[in-house]
């Protein structure tokens, strides 16, 4: 189990007053936020592929690398579309240091994704040591405090950095920094092992198969968009989600995808492109909303802003702080003007929302981060603020429920899913989803 020493997620501007939680539940919710999840996920695209024939890939792919020793695929009820991987045997996860071996330092980003399984891609080595040839076996380490210069050729020395793993060098020192005008791209080291106990695969996503956190499956179950239906992805990149709406309609009805960044939006199209369903737009959603436009028209519509009234379901995978992603490895957490910006760009996004679901339609919020401003206390301010909006239980339930709040009553906190240190399934991210409908 990776752990480190301190938890390197504190510092004096994450506190329970940010976080709006007591310090009793502070401590575990650091402590749970510095470890890697265990169990690895894919989401099958069973439009071109049986569950069953992904699973046999992942199993192939297994068992070149770990022999009779790989670990267990398995599925999980209400989610058929899902693969999960188990982690490796308890002796094949003894990552040491060899200290006969030369070093390479990544960035905490990349840190954190080796740990759950990754290789290391060009943009995350920050150094190398000289003379390191292809194919070498080297130890990796991340650089916690972010003091590594990019392209140091010595062995960097520092108190904050962790050893993470072994790997095999794929790209030498000249084709990872010398030419600053078109940076490397691809793997530079295939890791070997590391110290969380998760797989070594790499990311063996395709049309297929997708790599995916658990919650995230969930949100879209969530939502239970249905054949021949209007959706609305409000915050669509990367896009993971979106695919995942046209496959659970049958890539039957329309998918509108809209994100504020021309370049996520062009790194989506290669994803999206295979659905007939779906469309994207770049576009900021907080002016999804057509001023003083009718209806929707029970015809198609072209793009954004769109009439009132337009969709069946939205989802609204908003903006956040990302405070649920693990592990977290940096000690250089967002200022609290950063943090508490969040909650005002999601009241805004949120009203644009309301608008656009047709009567009797849904809208489903979710974010991947941890604070009750951007959780528990939208939900309440949106029930406050929208008489039209009725909460509904978000199901199916895979996470716990939601925190309780001061005039928040208990039955509303249980229809809420939230995904943290305690319940069933604390080996994931952390994860809230709520489910509206519009009376």
């Amino acid at each position: 189990m990776f752990y480190p020493k301190t938890p390197f997620l504190v510092n004096p501007l994450l506190e329970a007053d940010i976080l709006k939680v007591n310090s009793a539940a502070l401590a575990p919710l650091l402590e749970w936020l510095c470890l890697t999840p265990k169990v690895t996920t894919y989401r099958v695209n069973t439009l071109r592929c049986s569950v069953d024939d992904f699973r046999k890939k992942l199993e192939e792919k297994l068992a070149i690398r770990y022999g009779v020793k790989s670990p267990r695929i398995y599925c999980l009820p209400n989610l058929p579309e899902m693969l999960c991987i188990d982690p490796l045997d308890s002796q094949l996860t003894k990552a040491v240091a060899d200290s006969e071996l030369k070093e390479v330092v990544v960035d905490t980003n990349c840190g954190a994704a080796l740990l759950r399984g990754a290789h290391i891609y060009a943009p995350g080595v920050l150094a190398m040591e000289s003379n390191t040839e292809r194919e070498e076996l080297v130890n990796v380490y991340a650089d916690l405090d972010g003091k590594c210069k990019r392209g140091t050729v010595k062995r960097y020395e520092s108190p904050n950095k962790v050893f993470l793993g072994t790997g095999k060098v794929l790209m030498q020192r000249y084709q990872l920094f010398n030419n600053a005008e078109k940076p490397a791209s691809g793997v530079a080291v295939e890791m070997q092992s590391n110290v969380s106990g998760v797989p070594t695969l790499g990311d063996l996503s395709s049309e297929d198969g997708l790599l995916q956190n658990l919650p995230s499956i969930v949100c879209v179950r969530v939502l239970d968009p249905q054949p021949g239906e209007r959706i609305l992805d409000m915050c669509a990149a990367p896009g993971n989600k979106t695919s995942h709406i046209a496959e659970l309609m049958g890539d039957r009805g329309s998918v509108v995808a809209l994100d504020n960044s021309a370049s996520r939006v062009r790194s989506m199209l290669p994803k999206l492109g295979h659905y007939k369903s779906i469309t994207a737009h770049v576009f900021n959603s907080t002016e999804a909303v057509a001023a003083d436009a009718p209806s929707a028209p029970v015809g198609e519509f072209t793009g954004p802003p769109f009439p009132c009234e337009s969709f069946d379901r939205i989802l609204l995978d908003a903006p956040c702080s990302g405070l649920g992603n693990r592990p977290q490895l940096s000690c250089s957490i967002k200022q609290v003007k950063v943090l508490s910006s969040y909650p005002h760009i999601q009241r805004r996004l949120f009203e644009q929302a309301v608008q656009l679901v047709r009567p009797g339609g849904i809208l489903v919020y979710s974010t991947c981060t941890v604070t009750e401003d951007e959780c528990e206390c939208l939900v309440a301010w949106a029930l406050r603020k929208f008489v039209e909006l009725r909460l509904t239980d978000a199901t199916p339930r895979w996470g716990g429920p939601g925190l309780p709040l001061p005039g928040f009553e208990a039955c509303k906190s249980r229809l809420l899913q939230r995904f943290g240190p305690s319940g069933a399934n604390a080996d994931t991210v952390g994860f809230f989803i709520a489910k509206f409908q519009k009376i």
